[in-house]
């Protein structure tokens, strides 16, 4: 037994928000070449660091 009666109208967001189309597949591969040569444009030399001390490194 169900108390509610089901509504003949739509759901109330059903038409918002903004239309989109979907993108084409890209590689992903070019895609992180296209980021990486933006990376390298905005710091086109690693800053310098200092090294482990002992040589050791550390892990996560």
């Amino acid at each position: 037994m169900n108390s509610f009666t089901k509504s003949a109208e739509p759901p109330f967001a059903a038409e918002g928000g903004i239309p989109a189309s979907v993108l084409p597949e890209r590689d992903p591969f070019r895609a992180l070449d296209e980021l990486m040569v933006v990376v390298e444009i905005l710091c086109p030399a690693w800053p310098e660091r200092d090294t482990f001390p002992q040589g050791l490194r550390t892990t996560l």
